[in-house]
């Protein structure tokens, strides 16, 4: 996993001992001693070696720069993400949580390269430890300091298109990540993760020759929360006019879109939320306040999976019910509107 590199943690040798990918004569921490005391995690961390050869084999060498760097923030990471000791009684031992740590990284980097509809990306990451934390109440379950881990695709075209398509995609990861619309650089900062910790993944949808759309997902806890949170949003992008989708690009000034997917998502809802509620899903105190909500949701293109079969409204956490009542998302098929859409608005075609 060492290509022309020498990292701090591991270090390629031609003679491997328990066919760990470094010379465990030379092992230091508690995490590498725990490796090489284990024909295992020996094994498993050769395999992570490997994969991390495969695909900078893959890569042009722009991207590879991004990949060293990142693997070496992920090697730095280890002995916070499986301390020596367990943060609180019930986490997995250290050898436990390494065998996990390493065959998470195998998979992410089996699956950083995708090449799609003509198009190759490069998924590039990020894993930063907050440098402080507030003490928790409970001092019988430290959760240790917060961390930010976050990937993103970059498309490895030079075309202009595609480069404001990186650098828009990797600003609404950020964005995500620091959940504040007003960033002052374009840094990530290892302090957004101050007792939290924040896992961002970011998925391809769909690549047609203009309109480009991709998933943010954002799961975080809270440290001394009662349980995880999630968010995510729809990055949908034209191409050639270098920015994100707007209503108007997909339906026609005047026409009623809005009520239609508004009336729409609200009988869906009914649907999905009233039986098991046991009441009508709106229940707000302020008279039209849910439809305002709702309203908002729906015409908000973020809000918006785009595809072959129509536009699907996710439902975040908290935003129509309660977190364990959140429904699945609702999809409003092209046909049903046909009527309002823009004429120069291609309907995606299935990949």
């Amino acid at each position: 996993m060492r290509k022309a590199i020498i990292l701090p943690l591991m270090i390629v040798f031609a003679a491997m001992a328990h066919a760990a990918s470094f010379d465990c004569a030379k092992a230091r921490t508690a995490q590498e001693k725990a490796i090489c005391a284990s024909p295992e995690l020996g094994a498993i961390d050769d395999q992570m070696a490997a994969a991390y050869r495969a695909l900078l084999s893959q890569v042009p060498a722009d991207l590879a720069t991004g990949i060293r760097d990142n693997q070496r923030d992920w090697i730095r990471s280890m002995p916070t993400a499986c301390p020596a000791e367990p943060y609180y009684p019930s986490a997995p031992d250290i050898a436990t949580c390494l065998e996990n740590y390493e065959n998470g990284r195998i998979a992410a980097l089996q699956h950083m390269v995708l090449h799609q509809n003509g198009v190759t990306f490069v998924w590039r990451s990020i894993t930063l430890t907050a440098s402080t934390s507030t003490p928790p109440a409970d001092e019988s379950r430290p959760d240790g300091p917060g961390t930010l881990n976050a990937s993103w695709p970059q498309a490895s075209s030079s075309s202009p298109a595609w480069l404001a398509w990186n650098r828009a995609l990797e600003a609404a990861v950020r964005t995500m990540a620091s959940a504040s619309d007003n960033l002052p650089d374009r840094k990530w900062h290892a302090d957004w993760a101050t007792d939290e910790d924040i896992d961002i993944s970011t998925s391809i949808d769909l690549v047609g020759e203009n309109l480009v759309t991709a998933t943010i997902d954002d799961d975080w806890y809270g440290h001394g929360a009662a349980h995880p949170n999630e968010d995510s949003m729809r990055f949908n992008w034209l191409l050639k006019e270098h920015r994100e989708l707007k209503p108007e690009d997909v339906f026609r000034a005047g026409s009623p879109w809005a009520q239609t997917l508004q009336s729409i998502c609200d009988k869906d809802l009914h649907h999905k939320l009233d039986a098991d509620l046991g009441q009508s899903y709106d229940t707000s105190t302020e008279p039209g306040q849910m439809q305002k909500t709702l309203h908002a949701i729906v015409t908000n293109p973020a809000n918006w999976r785009i595809d072959s079969d129509g536009i699907t409204v996710i439902w975040q956490k908290y935003a129509v019910a309660c977190y364990a009542c959140t429904p699945e998302p609702t999809t409003i098929p092209w046909n049903t509107l046909k009527s309002s859409l823009n004429p120069s608005f291609v309907v995606p075609k299935a990949n």
